[in-house]
């Protein structure tokens, strides 16, 4: 009895160290880290008609207000209906910013839709520092001007808030920009001593606001006719501080796309 009892320690001695390699392999496993993303490649199949999300990189940085913050970005691309029919065709494109990230077409999606505008829409631009907003801009940009059939000065920026004085420093950043509309905000840059908009930089042709009446930025919108003069149409509507509604943005949009080169 004693030779049976030394065996069962033996046994139960080999089979727990024989485990023992199981359990730390599993733990192992446990603390691999997950894949960084990358770039969604530029092969991927478009399909009209479609809104598909992009896995953009920016990675250069820099130093000072405008420098961009290396990372990973987002963005959602709307393809226009017809685009695969005719590949020498280009296409107007609009950039939207939201500032709460993660923008979407909104109530201007069924007049993008029947003007045939490429749609940008960028996921991690919102309220807080410039450098995310930038890189997700710059590098949003920089792919879809490789992946899509870009129209060279028939691009347009808009934006809500935060989002629209983003998008007054985006249009600044690259080249080939023809408009810009402001939605319950003006422009990024601004005198100190007089809160006047500093506009230098800012080269587009045309360009529109949307204002609700009872919104808070409501006097911005005076601001951006003394800095643009006949160059921005103003559009106001009874509301306070949001996104324009569909008639009101419908128009800013037509006035703005009526004025691009042709």
């Amino acid at each position: 009895m004693r030779t049976l009892g030394l065996l069962s320690v033996a046994l139960l001695f080999l089979t727990t160290a024989k485990a023992a390699p199981t359990s730390k392999s599993g733990e192992a496993k446990s603390e691999q880290k997950p894949a960084q993303e990358t770039a969604t490649p530029l092969t991927v199949p478009l399909k009209d008609g479609t809104e598909m999300r992009i896995t953009c990189v920016q990675k250069v940085g820099g130093s000072g207000k405008d420098a961009p913050t290396p990372g990973v970005y987002h963005y959602r691309l709307w393809v226009p209906e017809g685009y695969s029919a005719d590949p020498k065709k280009t296409w107007k494109t609009i950039f939207i910013a939201d500032p709460n990230g993660k923008a979407k077409l909104g109530a201007m999606g069924s007049w993008i839709k029947a003007h045939g505008y490429i749609a940008v829409m960028l996921e991690e631009s919102k309220n807080g520092p410039y450098g995310p907003n930038i890189a997700n801009f710059l590098s949003a940009h920089d792919d879809v001007i490789k992946r899509m059939r870009v129209a060279d000065g028939k691009k347009v920026a808009t934006g809500f808030s935060g989002g629209a004085r983003a998008c007054s420093l985006f249009v600044t950043l690259v080249p080939g920009f023809g408009g810009l509309i402001f939605q319950g905000a003006g422009c990024s840059d601004m005198n100190p001593l007089d809160r006047s908009y500093i506009v230098k930089n800012i080269k587009v042709k045309t360009l529109a606001g949307t204002f609700g009446k009872k919104d808070m930025n409501y006097d911005n919108a005076a601001r951006l006719k003394k800095a643009f003069g006949s160059r921005i149409s103003i559009f106001e509507f009874d509301g306070g501080h949001q996104w324009a509604p569909q008639e009101i943005v419908e128009q800013a949009l037509n006035e703005v796309d009526a004025k691009l080169p042709k």
